[in-house]
């Protein structure tokens, strides 16, 4: 009598999760590509003063996002704005409401920011003052305020917090979005959402899931951090609230010490990018529509980087930990 062989446990097909759609590396790659060709990044008004030219591989017409800093006059904004204009760019300058004093200071704000430089796209936040300068408080009540839809602006990004904020509860958070979503149906703008950026994709593609089961229907462009110093991403990561996903940078553990030692130069947002492309394909009604660069500095290096993506020129790696994205 013949006597069957017991199957070896590790030969044997690893099922996939019940209702996970299998996705292959070459769709993963090619979905990357797709979310990657229409990327944007954030330039200060300084840096720009600073630069003789915008990197080669900025394609023309490019949203460049003109980030809100403190110190900032009308005066620097709008001229950032004008610059990129002439260079063939499409800016969008930051409106940050706890900066701006009243409804009148807004209203020539952005007055001067379509007449003097033609801006037809800005980027909403609420702005990292603990002090309002004046009579607004957050985003919302500039919303409510019907200046931007006076103003007839074609562009409207508004933020969004995959790992919470320092100062607004996750609660808050949630009936934001929600207000967020009643404005746009209202607005002739196209309305999207920017995130805040992570270290870790999990947090960002359980975000976005939750978020549409809570009714959000805009289209999310993932936030990235740019190809800065692993010092210099975790002195912003503290003061932006990045928050769970900064296990991945300081966590004490010898793997985590490890890997935390092969990125001491810089930290790629390979991971990021593949699971947001994976979690795309394997949910069709994902609202991931692209992704958006915070250099920190490292202009330069973050735009050469994210258009080799675009190109294809890269490699999907296996880490133990799911697949990755080198180039």
């Amino acid at each position: 009598m013949v006597v069957a062989q017991p199957i070896a446990p590790q030969s044997l097909p690893v099922p996939p999760k019940r209702g996970v759609e299998v996705v292959s590396p070459q769709e993963i790659k090619a979905e990357v590509k797709r979310l990657m060709q229409d990327f944007s990044v954030e330039v200060t008004p300084g840096e720009l003063v600073r630069l003789k030219a915008l990197p080669a591989e900025l394609p023309l017409g490019s949203r460049v996002y003109i980030p809100w800093v403190p110190g900032n006059r009308v005066e620097h904004t709008v001229q950032a704005a004008a610059r990129l204009q002439a260079l063939g760019m499409t800016p969008l300058p930051h409106i940050a409401a706890r900066a701006v004093t009243d409804a009148a200071s807004l209203d020539n704000l952005l007055t001067r920011l379509h007449k003097e430089a033609g801006v037809q796209q800005v980027m909403l936040i609420a702005g990292s003052s603990t002090a309002p300068a004046g009579s607004f408080d957050s985003s919302l009540q500039v919303l409510s305020s019907g200046l931007l839809k006076r103003h007839k602006f074609t562009g409207l990004s508004l933020a969004a917090h995959p790992e919470g904020s320092p100062d607004i509860s996750a609660k808050a958070l949630e009936a934001a979005l929600q207000v967020k979503n009643a404005f746009a149906r209202t607005s002739s703008a196209q309305v999207r959402l920017v995130t805040q950026f992570c270290f870790d994709g999990a947090p960002i593609v359980a975000w976005e899931r939750a978020a549409r089961t809570s009714g959000n229907r805009l289209p999310v462009h993932v936030g990235l951090a740019g190809l800065a110093s692993v010092p210099t991403l975790l002195k912003y990561a503290h003061s932006c609230g990045v928050g769970a996903s900064m296990q991945l940078l300081t966590g004490q553990g010898l793997r985590q010490g490890l890997r935390l030692l092969r990125v001491a130069a810089r930290l790629e947002p390979g991971n990021i990018v593949a699971a947001v492309a994976r979690a795309r394909l394997q949910n069709p009604g994902s609202l991931f529509e692209g992704f958006h660069f915070f250099p920190f500095g490292a202009l330069s290096q973050t735009v050469a980087w994210a258009a080799a993506v675009a190109r294809g020129q890269f490699t999907l790696e296996d880490n133990g930990d799911g697949l990755t994205l080198s180039v």
